[in-house]
């Protein structure tokens, strides 16, 4: 067969380079190819991978030689179904052998250059078997038939490579991308926590100057009227301080240890009412273990003596129980005070114990003000947290 004139090569090459570039831009964004059309990925991987392959093939076949010998024995239409044949096989043995070496978990754990090393390798030799199937099939019985084997497997060389190679190159931006990605993650990561550390020590540097004030005060007019008063006051004073000290670190606290500081509270007020106040405390024993945001409770009993005994003079009486239930816990304060108004404006008390539990509790807990049978406000905590070291 009479080889093509050097007018013909300069067309072909021109027609083959903007074929090739339109294949290229198909595998760069291989990832986006008909997605939201075909809904089974597997299919839809399969039919990006076919336009791939046929576009690619197409554009780098012909610089090769072999296509001339095929136009020549079958015609443009004979050439162009097998051009689409071939792509079909190309597509189910040579891209899904592919995808599953590149897919497995276990390949994978090599490092990037060997892992890349062996697709390419492997996208070479299957290309290079289904040519030689081709080009038996259609010219075994050819005499020319070593010369379309040879012009089929430089080309199928020639167009793995290709492939292989802008595969690995894109992989590698990919790679550089996710990870550029997930270090800002990251890094937006640390700086929420960091957000949400601050916005609970901010809450809690709230709550302890608040105490002092009101307990300094009391034991200076102590000092005057009642010393041993005074001095039982300032004992739980340091008590509270060193609960509040020794949880410095942790945003979490358990419920014993929230009861106990509560109660410390509780002692201070009552030595500042004396009669006027009392208060009642049960925790079922399975649930003294668990974590608690601290200063969860004390806000919650200052509340219920701030708008109880405070604001009306009146005995007051405080129940606090805590109470494990189903998966998670039950925490309710009850007093006999005036009833919640029907429109309830938290105070910073009341609060800070929801931005605590939104802080630490996000979407795990309910909070309710209820008046009947009597006034309470229950917590439900829908995710149980062991005492185990926490941040």
């Amino acid at each position: 067969m009479r080889e093509p004139s050097i007018l013909h090569y300069i067309t072909v090459v021109f027609s083959c380079l903007v074929i090739s570039v339109i294949g290229l831009y198909f595998l760069a964004n291989f990832g986006r190819l008909f997605r939201g059309r075909i809904k089974n990925e597997v299919l839809r991987k399969n039919v990006a991978a076919w336009l791939i392959i046929f576009f690619l093939s197409s554009g780098l076949t012909p610089v090769s030689g072999g296509f001339y010998y095929t136009l020549a024995k079958f015609g443009w239409w004979g050439t162009i179904g097998i051009q689409i044949a071939a792509t079909v096989l190309y597509t189910l043995f040579v891209y899904n052998t592919v995808r599953m070496l590149a897919e497995n978990k276990k390949l994978k754990a090599l490092s990037f250059v060997k892992h890349k090393l062996l697709i390419i390798v492997i996208l070479i030799i299957t290309c290079i078997l289904i040519s030689i199937l081709l080009i038996y099939t259609l010219y075994g019985s050819d005499k020319e038939y070593m010369t379309y084997l040879k012009y089929s497997l430089i080309s199928n060389v020639y167009t793995a490579g290709a492939i292989g190679l802008v595969y690995t190159v894109i992989s590698y931006l990919n790679l550089q991308q996710k990870r550029k990605f997930d270090e800002k993650e990251l890094e937006l990561s640390r700086l929420r926590e960091l957000k949400a550390k601050a916005e609970l020590d901010a809450l809690h540097s709230k709550v302890n100057p608040h105490f002092l004030y009101n307990a300094l005060n009391s034991i200076a007019d102590l000092s005057i009227t009642d010393g041993k008063k005074a001095r039982k006051m300032t004992i739980a004073l340091a008590d509270l301080f060193r609960y509040s000290i020794n949880y410095s670190h942790n945003n979490y606290s358990t419920v014993n240890d929230e009861i106990a500081m509560t109660e410390v509270y509780l002692q201070i007020e009552k030595i500042r009412f004396e009669d006027q106040l009392n208060y009642t405390v049960k925790v079922d024993e399975e649930a003294g273990h668990y974590l608690v945001p601290r200063f969860l409770l004390q806000p919650l009993a200052e509340n219920a003596v701030k708008h109880g005994l405070k604001a009306t003079g009146r005995m007051t009486e405080i129940f606090l129980d805590v109470k494990k239930v189903d998966e998670g816990l039950l925490i309710t304060i009850a007093d006999n005070g005036p009833a919640f108004p029907d429109e309830l404006i938290p105070g910073y008390g009341v609060k800070s114990v929801f931005d605590k539990m939104d802080l630490l509790f996000p979407d795990q807990y309910e909070i309710h003000f209820t008046n009947q049978p009597h006034k309470q406000v229950a917590i439900h905590i829908h995710k149980l947290m062991k005492n185990e070291p926490v941040v």
